[in-house]
């Protein structure tokens, strides 16, 4: 008498295909960030990959300024060697080099701000392998914390150096800059930056 209802599987239905669609284009999507991060597809602004301990570079602070009007620049002839390598936790920071540029200018034509652009070299000494986020390279400037203006992110491996640069935008007025380092969980080490006018 009555007709039997035939059984159709989930996958006949448009909800289910649309389902199905979704969940395979969330799974491609979670695949594909998993591999940018980890480097296969693209360059990432900072390096990702662990690199062996290169030599010693000094680089000397550029200035951008014509030479008959004042400005800032870092002196890192007055770091001791000692001052320029911390350690924070299970790393090792060395500051390498760095650049102050002005960034804007006052009516008068004087800097308002600086950019400071820090070249550091982080090591592992514990072998434990662990990312460097904006979170452990920070700036502290006459006590107020300031955090890269540029994306840090990368991996230190088991006993293997990274280089990154960290670029702060700082008020042209500072006296006080210190480079703080260390992971949220660990101490704070700091290294102090003179800055002079020339």
């Amino acid at each position: 008498m009555g007709e039997q209802k035939e059984k159709t599987s989930w996958w006949q239905t448009i909800p289910g295909i649309l389902t199905g669609i979704a969940a395979i284009i969330t799974a491609l999507g979670g695949l594909i960030a998993v591999l940018y991060q980890s480097g296969v597809f693209g360059e990432k602004s900072s390096p990702a990959a662990p690199v062996k301990e290169p030599a010693e570079t000094h680089s000397k602070p550029s200035s951008v300024t014509p030479s008959n009007e004042p400005h800032t620049a870092i002196s890192q002839d007055s770091l001791s060697p000692e001052s320029k390598q911390v350690r924070a936790g299970h790393y090792i920071f060395k500051l390498l080099g760095s650049a102050l540029q002005p960034y804007s200018a006052g009516p008068n034509g004087q800097p308002l701000k600086f950019s400071l652009r820090l070249s550091i070299r982080v090591t592992d000494v514990m072998g434990v392998s662990d990312y460097v986020d904006r979170r452990t390279i920070r700036l502290s400037v006459d006590g107020a914390e300031y955090m890269p203006e540029n994306s840090i992110n990368f991996a230190v491996y088991d006993k293997q150096s990274v280089e990154t640069e960290a670029l702060f935008i700082i008020p042209a007025d500072a006296t006080v800059v210190e480079l703080l380092v260390g992971r949220p969980e660990d101490p704070t080490a700091r290294i102090p930056l003179t800055l002079h006018p020339q």
